[in-house]
Parts: C-alpha cells; sequence; structure tokens
C-alpha cells in the first residue's frame, strides 16, 4: 500500500479499511490506552498523518470502528430475522448460535468492553452504546414481539427482560472469560462451542427444573 494520501475513493475507503483493521488487530494484543497513532499507521501500512485525515484522531478512528461494526451486526440481525420467520420453531437455538458466533467473531470488542466501556465513562463507551447494544436491542425486541404474536414465545414475559437475559448469557461469559477458565474451567473454546450454544438454548427454552429433559 501506497503511504501517501490516496486520490482514487476506492484507494481512500481500502485505506480507511486498512486503519480499522490495525486497530482491530492492535487491540487484542494490548488495551487501547496503550496504542500509538504511529503503531496504527505502521500496522496498516500507512502515515501516521492518516490517522488524523480520515478520523480526526486515534478516538476518533476507533468510534468509526464501533460504528462499523454496528452497522454490520445490525444486517446480521436483519437476515437472521429473516431466516427465523422461515423456522419459528427454531427461533431460540439460532439467535443462541448466531449472537455467540458474533460476539466471539469480535474479539477486539470484547477487549475494548472490558477496558474502556464497563470500567469508566468515555467518549468510546457512550460511542459503544449508540452504535452496538442500542441497536441490538431494538433489532432483537421487535424480533422478540414478532415470536410472542406467533405464539413461538411467552406472551405473559416481559419482551424486554427477554432481551436482557437473552444478552446476559451470550455475552457475559465473554467478558468473565478470564475468571471463568479459572474458577469453573469454561474458557474461550468451550464458550464457543456447539456443546454451550446447546445449553444455553435448553436453559432458555426448558430452564432448570426438572421435568424439561429431552428424550
Amino acid at each position: 500500500m501506497s503511504r501517501g494520501r490516496p486520490r482514487d475513493p476506492a484507494r481512500q475507503q481500502a485505506s480507511k479499511q486498512a486503519l480499522r483493521l490495525a486497530a482491530q488487530q492492535l487491540l487484542e494484543q494490548k488495551p487501547y490506552r496503550s496504542i500509538s497513532i504511529r503503531e496504527l499507521a505502521q500496522q496498516a501500512g500507512t502515515q501516521s498523518a492518516m490517522v488524523s485525515y480520515y478520523f480526526g484522531s486515534k478516538e476518533g478512528l476507533f468510534l468509526d470502528l464501533l460504528q462499523h461494526s454496528g452497522e454490520q451486526r445490525q444486517q446480521r440481525l436483519q437476515q437472521l430475522g429473516l431466516r427465523i420467520q422461515a423456522q419459528p420453531d427454531q427461533a431460540i437455538g439460532l439467535l443462541v448460535d448466531n449472537l455467540v458466533e458474533l460476539m466471539a467473531s469480535e474479539p477486539w470488542l470484547v477487549r475494548l468492553l472490558q477496558d474502556e466501556v464497563l470500567s469508566q465513562q468515555s467518549a468510546l463507551r457512550n460511542g459503544f452504546m449508540q452504535a452496538i447494544p442500542d441497536r441490538l436491542k431494538q433489532g432483537l425486541l421487535a424480533l422478540f414481539q414478532q415470536l410472542i404474536r406467533q405464539g413461538v414465545l411467552r406472551a405473559d414475559l416481559n419482551p424486554g427482560y427477554m432481551v436482557a437475559s437473552l444478552m446476559s448469557l451470550v455475552v457475559f461469559p465473554l467478558l468473565a472469560e478470564p475468571v471463568m477458565s479459572q474458577v469453573l474451567n469454561i474458557d474461550r473454546n468451550t464458550i464457543v462451542s456447539d456443546e454451550w450454544k446447546h445449553h444455553l438454548t435448553l436453559v432458555l427454552t426448558q430452564g432448570l427444573a426438572p421435568g424439561g429433559e429431552t428424550a
């Protein structure tokens, strides 16, 4: 990649995407606050000035990355909604499987959640709230309300609470993986396994009480 400022719009988009990818890769290795603009540029194969030129600052780059990720998640959730409409009897299993895969596919986001979003108030925290949870909430809430109308989900439960329960079961293990791996011997490989997804699906559909066992 040329280290100068690209003039062609396609090359500009490629340069911006290279910086987004560099931000993801570096965030998987170290905390956000330890990443420098110089490292970002080196990782992307461009000049440090390109970070400011495209995003205004390092913070701007990561806010853009969150927005970009949120848009992709929204698209995938819409596609998932279409699949569930075609297979409503498989709704919970499809939700669990796809949401686990979605969260696990972006370890950089888990790192950012642990370091910046949950621990302190910051621009990145505000950007995260707008880009990802709010979109997921709206998409899942609409999907759950539809499934309630179809009789797939119980009508006596609060749809908002359903969203919170589902997201807590899917997201918390990834955030708490360093502790869970030591205390419960549940590591990342377990959290993304088919066995774990099956467990979550059974918990959501049948609960923990006796009488819900399958043959």
